[in-house]
């Protein structure tokens, strides 16, 4: 069985406060890490935008211009 489930980041705002004192710890002690596709170029914003509906991205598709 596979189970998808969305959030809404509005239904935990009152525990933002929470949230940043335990994140903010991992982010200072450099223990988070991300992942992003990068497109050089605004000429490949387009075939960026195709590309994160067919899940060629890895973590955040970023347009970077130059």
């Amino acid at each position: 069985m596979i189970l998808m489930k969305g959030l809404l980041v509005r239904d935990w705002l009152d525990r933002q406060g929470e949230f940043e004192q335990e994140v903010g710890g991992y982010f200072q002690a450099g223990k988070l890490k991300n992942q992003e596709t990068v497109v050089v170029g605004i000429d490949g914003a387009v075939g960026a935008f195709i590309d994160l509906f067919e899940g060629k991205n890895i973590g955040k598709m970023v347009v970077k211009l130059d």
